[in-house]
Formats: structure tokens, C-alpha cells, sequence
């Protein structure tokens, strides 16, 4: 079976973990060189409860182009995966710009809005070196 997606050998997917999905809470990563943000994307461990939270995406400070998302509370299960990409039309978000990345940048994911819960939520960024 065919590949959606042709991924280069440049591509390098990181990780990091958040707590939960409410507000104030942030998963963050550090880049491990130069290149572009092409996907980011969280995957919940629990449901979450309350309302929909916001996931916004940043690069050393700056939010990404697109690079926000909702995790909605309506039908959520465990593993319910959201997210931001340049090349994927199904993603819930389209990342346009301000998505360079330098060696050493953090990129943060901070959860805003009025949901709860979510158990760890995994917190993904997919780099192409560049």
C-alpha cells in the first residue's frame, strides 16, 4: 500500500508532553536545526471535559501562520489526534507562514480555551531540514 505522503529522509518528527489541555498548560520542544515547520499536531490520553481547548503553536515566541487547532470536547476518545500541517488537506489547519525553525528554538504548544482533562497529551512537530 501506497504512502499519502512522500516523506523525505530530512524529515525528523519530535515529541513532547502537556499535562492536560487547559489553560496555562504548554508542551514544549526544542529544534534540533534549521529548517521548516511542516506538521504539528497533539493526540489526547484521556477525553477531555468541559468545553473545546485551543492549541496554539509558537516558534521562539511567535505564533505559527495557521499553526492553531481546537481539540473539541464533542466525541472525544482517547488517542483523538488534531492537527496543523503545510501539505495535508484533511489536517484541521493549514500552517501558511512563520514557520522557520533555527537550531535552539523552542516550539511551544499552549492549550487555551475552557476544556479540561485530556490525560498527557502528545505534543508532535514534523521538521524538514532546510
Amino acid at each position: 500500500m501506497a504512502l499519502p505522503f512522500a516523506h523525505p529522509l530530512t524529515d525528523e518528527a519530535l515529541s513532547t508532553t502537556a499535562v492536560s489541555v487547559a489553560t496555562g498548560v504548554a508542551g514544549v520542544i526544542r529544534a534540533p536545526f534549521k529548517g521548516k515547520l511542516i506538521a504539528v499536531g497533539t493526540m489526547i490520553g484521556s477525553v477531555i471535559a468541559t468545553a473545546d481547548a485551543t492549541c496554539t503553536v509558537s516558534i521562539a515566541g511567535t505564533a505559527v501562520t495557521g499553526g492553531s487547532f481546537v481539540v473539541a470536547l464533542s466525541g472525544t476518545v482517547i488517542g483523538d489526534h488534531d492537527y496543523a500541517s503545510v501539505y495535508d488537506p484533511n489536517a484541521n489547519a493549514a500552517i501558511t507562514g512563520a514557520n522557520l525553525v533555527n537550531e535552539n528554538d523552542v516550539i511551544k504548544f499552549a492549550f487555551t480555551g475552557s476544556g479540561t482533562g485530556g490525560g498527557n497529551v502528545h505534543c508532535y512537530a514534523v521538521v524538514r531540514l532546510g
